[in-house]
């Protein structure tokens, strides 16, 4: 019997080539699209879950309950560790891991690598797997180093590491030796860690100053509990700890109106589990930017849609097709075909034309996956579909949509005596209810992702064009090397690293007339090419008030390369031996300091060192992405410390010449480095990444839905076209105009579009209402944003289904009359 069923439901497969080529189209294209963002979303919630201690880990954070506000930072200071260690048995092993970079050299052969700075338990806390070497011994010395196999096979090719020594320059003062005590795998890609190299803390910058302040935090802290450990409680054993260890800050946050929690705390020491790290977009991933749970979720809904909307189609076609072979179901009825087996026979050709889908989809997808990865950054792989949860959940989606599209048109037929569907008068009344109900549903989906489209770009748009304050279109950013800070260092020039690369290109290109300024600092603006991002932030007492700042180290003519406006003051200058103490504030700094005139006041910054002079006060610019307000900012001249980025601002006649221009002089200089220059707006814009990506997805989820959509409102349409020829044909003949019958067929189709159209709205603007509170400066979502989006949805339905009416319009009435 089941022979038999797959032999008819094969003659129906071939037969009904057209619909069932729409059929397998839709869902070919919905499965690819699905398969590959599904994939995604699995993805980015397996971060870390490969770690056996996931459920234990925790990141260390502070907590501040400011006046205006609560904060949370990361930034722990150096003997935080070692005093959480002593006195909380519950925490099993803690690490400190501070952040670094430098070159590696062995023999002739010299790579740059980015190095981590940890504690002893650090390997085991994140279950690193050691290839060569002990797990237990591997960071026994303070000299000994662990490299990643990548690392370790470029600097030794297959030479055996173990035992080796090789020399490490992290700081721009000259190479250190360390001995290869192990080697462990490359990090999974759904890692939140990523390591090349990793050494003692104690080797870590300032790590001896810093030993016993408890003001200063530089670094990140990771504990693991025991088993069985409450959280919750051990976060109210830390507040004996904290108001010991942190008493003058607690005193200095009471003093400036601070708001206590509900537990009377106005500071807190907190834990974040490592399994929340990739998604807490507040404190921030590890080695990656963390990840909007909102975009994942979206992405989540879109393939849904996506999935929806072609199944929707394959029912209402499977309905429509259910009732033109009234006449067949009521002979098989006759000769005694049970409902079980009509059923059966039904679902068998749903059946058939799913898995043909499904295949060409998987095959589809595996098309598209170079091109997705590719344009999403994914790091997604088909054969993950394998694993038995997500090989089950596949096969239940697959199961569902072939019984439901299967079962649900052979029980309406099933309904009828057998004399009436024999006779063909079967009432379709209910089905086309069902079908403009589905329908209805498919354009509510197509429209929410057009508003959706619409505002993602409008906001990207406004971001790339709103005024940042400073000059990102003409001005190159050049992230220094560590070969350039290493032979900095090395020369007894009394230069710090950094400086000595900024001064040989002032010396090269300074007189070149497409060159308007060079300059450097400590950290760059945006992200630029090398991946890097950094900030600094410090706190002091003035007049009474705890203040607090971002500084930004800059050199000379800071403010003329960056086209910095200059409000009050000077800029710092040569001539001025004292500017080594000077300050130049914005004018948020200027606000917290009382708005008053601070030209010339004394700000201490620390109080082991002289008080740094305000010298100018510049207009606020937007030194961070759109997505923050402007905070406080003080640019100090950091002659003695090392700056790492270089910024070459250019005339803009010819843009593309002086950056080739810029790149052969660096070229000329650091024969061996990688240059990595890179226009500041490309840098900008690239802090936008994960909003950019929302964006592209939401264009390629509302093109495939619209798509869909479409051919299945034109199955529709020709079934209609076919149903109502007869009538078509009378009003014709009774002088019925060609406008008159495209209007009246189409008219019923706008209905629906304009019903699903305000079902939308209100869904698609509490989405991007939501979406856009991420950001400080927005977009207004505004009306006519719906208004484009129904004219839109409007307008490709009409087109659908025009072409459909047009053509019956058209047709000789004759013809039609004589149809059945």
């Amino acid at each position: 019997m089941l022979k038999n069923y797959i032999k008819i439901a094969w003659r129906n497969l071939l037969r009904g080539k057209v619909f069932n080529l729409i059929n397998i189209v839709g869902l070919s294209v919905a499965t690819a699209c699905s398969v590959l963002l599904l994939l995604t979303v699995s993805f980015e919630f397996s971060f870390d879950d490969f770690n056996p201690n996931l459920k234990n880990i925790y990141r260390v954070y502070f907590t501040r309950n400011l006046a205006n506000g609560t904060t949370k930072d990361t930034p722990m200071p150096e003997p935080l560790t070692p005093a959480l260690r002593a006195e909380y048995p519950s925490i099993k092993r803690i690490s400190r891991i501070g952040n670094g970079g430098g070159l590696i050299q062995y023999k002739e052969k010299k790579i740059e690598r980015s190095i981590k700075f940890v504690d002893q338990d650090f390997p085991k806390i994140f279950a690193l797997k050691p290839l060569q070497g002990n797990l237990q011994t591997m960071l026994h010395d303070q000299h000994d180093v662990v490299l990643n196999l990548p690392t370790a096979k470029a600097i030794f090719g297959d030479e055996n590491p173990i035992g080796k020594t090789i020399q490490m320059d992290f700081k721009g003062q000259g190479f250190e030796n360390f001995t290869v005590s192990a080697v462990t795998e490359e990090m999974p890609d759904n890692s939140s860690l990523q390591l090349d190299v990793f050494i003692r803390f104690e080797n870590y910058r300032g790590y001896e100053s810093n030993l016993d302040k408890w003001d200063r935090g530089n670094h990140s802290v990771y504990i693991q509990l025991n088993e069985g450990t409450n959280t919750l409680a051990l976060e109210k054993n830390f507040i004996p700890f904290a108001n010991n260890h942190f008493k003058k800050e607690i005193e200095d946050l009471k003093r400036d109106g601070a708001r206590a929690d509900k537990s009377g705390q106005v500071f807190t020491i907190n834990l974040l589990p490592l399994q929340a790290i990739h998604f807490d977009t507040e404190i921030g991933g590890l080695d990656f930017p963390a990840v909007s749970k909102s975009y994942i979720l979206i992405l989540l809904a879109i393939s849904v849609f996506i999935l929806l909307i072609a199944s929707i189609n394959f029912i209402n076609l499977n309905i429509a097709k259910a009732f033109s072979r009234a006449r067949e179901i009521g002979v098989r009825k006759t000769l005694g075909a049970g409902n079980v087996q009509l059923i059966m026979q039904f679902c068998l050709e749903t059946a058939l034309i799913c898995l043909i889908a499904l295949l060409f989809g998987l095959i589809f997808s595996s098309f598209l996956l170079p091109i997705f990865k590719q344009t999403f950054s994914s790091h997604i792989e088909l054969k993950t579909l394998l694993q038995p949860s997500k090989f089950f959940i596949a096969a239940a989606i697959f199961i569902g949509i072939t019984f439901i599209s299967g079962f649900y048109p052979a029980w309406l037929m099933l309904r009828y005596k057998t004399v009436q569907v024999l006779k063909g008068k079967v009432n379709a009344t209910k089905p086309g209810e069902v079908r403009n109900i589905l329908l209805v549903i498919q354009f509510s989906l197509s429209t929410l992702l057009i508003v959706c489209t619409l505002i993602t770009w409008q906001q990207m748009r406004y971001l790339q064009n709103t005024p940042l304050g400073f000059n990102r279109t003409e001005v190159i950013s050049i992230p220094i090397p560590a070969e350039a800070m290493v032979a900095g260092a090395n020369e007894k020039n009394g230069m710090v690293a950094g400086h000595r690369a900024l001064q040989l290109l002032r010396d090269k290109l300074g007189s070149q007339s497409g060159i308007v300024g060079i300059t450097g600092a400590h950290n760059n603006f945006g992200l630029g090419n090398d991946g890097s991002t950094s900030s600094h932030f410090m706190t002091f007492d003035y007049k009474g008030h705890s203040i607090g700042t971002n500084v930004e180290q800059v050199d000379y003519d800071f403010l003329k390369t960056l086209d910095i406006k200059l409000l009050q003051g000077r800029d710092f200058g040569r001539s001025f031996s004292t500017d080594t103490n000077a300050i130049i504030i914005n004018e948020q700094m200027a606000k917290q300091l009382g708005n008053g005139n601070v030209l010339g006041e004394f700000l201490p910054f620390d109080e082991n060192e002289t008080p740094m002079q305000v010298v100018g006060i510049i207009k606020n610019y937007n030194y961070r992405s759109l997505k923050e307000n402007i905070e406080p900012l003080s640019l100090v001249l950091g002659t003695h410390k090392p700056i790492e980025y270089i910024f070459v601002r250019v005339k803009s006649n010819n843009l593309s010449r002086s950056f080739e221009q810029v790149k052969t002089a660096w070229k000329q200089l650091y024969p061996n480095a990688e240059f990595m220059g890179s226009w500041i707006s490309e840098n900008t814009e690239r802090q936008y990444v994960s909003e950019q990506r929302l964006s592209n997805m939401f264009i390629g989820g509302a093109i495939i839905a619209i798509l869909i959509s479409c051919i299945g409102l034109l199955a529709i349409a020709i079934i209609v076209m076919v149903q109502r020829t007869k009538e078509i044909g009378v009003r014709k003949v009774l002088g019925a105009s060609i406008f008159g019958i495209v209007f009246l067929v189409s008219k019923d189709f706008i209905k629906l579009v304009l019903l699903a159209s305000v079902l939308a709205f209100p869904v698609a603007w509490w989405i991007m209402h939501n979406w856009l509170q991420g950001f400080a400066y927005r977009i207004e979502i505004n009306w006519w944003i719906f208004a484009l989006s129904m004219l839109i949805a409007i307008t490709i339905a009409l087109a659908t289904v025009s072409f459909q009416a047009i053509k019956a319009a058209f047709a000789n009435p004759v013809k039609s009359l004589r149809t059945e």
